[in-house]
């Protein structure tokens, strides 16, 4: 079961699985979100997948901070972390892996 906050869309064929997404976030049609946290105003994209592992015992979070956006086809794995404000432009690879850490690159001023 999950928790999703008023606001929270969640488009066809979007699954969301164990996890809580936090008011006004968007979820892509064809995504898949599973043992994750999304703050805030999240945003991701069609076909992107954070997180896995609903079988597995090890519980292992994946996390996405307020006003990010995981783009379209992209893979946030368990324990990986998306900082806030991140934007398409601040990721280096379409997979996060697990430990990594994506902070945005802009300034407070451009955000």
């Amino acid at each position: 079961s999950s928790v999703l906050s008023p606001g929270v869309i969640v488009r066809a064929g979007a699954v969301v699985r164990e996890s809580i997404v936090i008011t006004d976030t968007e979820i892509g049609s064809g995504a898949v979100v599973e043992r994750a946290v999304l703050d805030k105003r999240v945003r991701v994209g069609q076909n992107a997948r954070i997180g896995w592992g609903v079988a597995d015992q090890n519980i292992r979070i994946a996390l996405v901070g307020k006003n990010s956006t995981v783009p379209e086809g992209f893979v946030v794995e368990p324990e990986a972390e998306i900082g806030t404000d991140v934007v398409e432009s601040d990721y280096s690879d379409t997979t996060i892996h697990a430990g990594e850490v994506v902070e945005t690159k802009r300034q407070a001023n451009e955000i």
